[in-house]
């Protein structure tokens, strides 16, 4: 689908990719945020700032890093299912370029790498956030369930990564974060489809710090037991028996914080009660 946006008054007007085709406004930063980097800077990029794209920034963890990263000074580009009228939350600092996008399917995804691309030239972390969790058997899920699982969290994750990674290049700390799960170690019964899917992300992960190790780009895998988000609400659990989607953000940045010498391969996260 082909991107139309239209500048006006710090604001941007953009077709959402892959799903919904109504217009909306959303933020268009005037300044960013703080990189050692010497390649030139782009009208809307000064050179010193880094500059992230996360998926998933709606809600949840997403929403987490997304507002972690602002805090501390970064450019944002964080996509979403949901149109900016139906966020729950808002960018106060102008540093969030934000689109709709559906990552489930091809065209959303291409969409969201025009729109990256068109506006970016570099990219200092990259985070693959975006999922959903559907409960199913490996006999009960409908047809498609599993593909769409699959299609969400890894062939997202794999076009992404394969479309960003001249602009991660262009980086001096460039970082990959995938959200994966405690469901990519362990299977249970009722999550088929998605402990496939996370498994196969992992299994992605693991491949893209084999193949990056050479051009410098640091891959990490996070794998958050229960954390407390829309998903969780209405179980029985108390909020205090999860973890917070903080922390998983938290995490990512100190592991971006640490010295290039060093990686965190895998972030294993879990309830300090332990699995529900």
């Amino acid at each position: 689908m082909e991107e139309k946006f239209h500048l006006a008054q710090n604001y941007m007007k953009v077709t959402s990719f892959g799903g919904r085709d109504a217009p909306f406004l959303a933020r268009m930063p005037l300044l960013l945020g703080m990189s050692t980097t010497t390649h030139e800077s782009s009208p809307t990029h000064p050179q010193q700032h880094r500059v992230a794209v996360v998926t998933g920034v709606s809600r949840g963890i997403g929403r987490e890093i997304a507002g972690q990263l602002l805090a501390q000074g970064w450019v944002v580009y964080g996509c979403a299912r949901r149109s900016p009228q139906d966020l729950e939350w808002s960018d106060d600092t102008g540093r969030l370029h934000y689109a709709s996008a559906d990552l489930s399917t091809e065209a959303g995804c291409q969409g969201w790498i025009d729109f990256v691309t068109q506006h970016c030239d570099r990219v200092d972390m990259l985070v693959h956030n975006a999922g959903s969790f559907v409960a199913d058997t490996l006999m009960d899920a409908p047809a498609g369930q599993l593909e769409g699982q699959m299609s969400l969290h890894v062939y997202s994750a794999y076009r992404l990564s394969r479309a960003l990674h001249p602009l991660l290049k262009k980086s001096d700390r460039p970082y990959v974060f995938t959200l994966c799960s405690v469901a990519s170690l362990r299977a249970y019964p009722g999550g088929a489809s998605y402990c496939i899917s996370k498994f196969a992300l992992l299994g992605f992960t693991k491949m893209l710090r084999q193949e990056w190790i050479q051009e410098g780009i640091a891959v990490s895998a996070i794998l958050p037991g229960a954390v407390y988000t829309d998903s969780w609400s209405a179980s029985p659990w108390p909020q205090e028996r999860l973890m917070p989607p903080a922390d998983v953000a938290s995490a990512i940045l100190h592991a971006y914080a640490a010295s290039p010498r060093t990686v965190f391969e895998e972030i294993l996260l879990r309830p300090f009660q332990g699995d529900l």
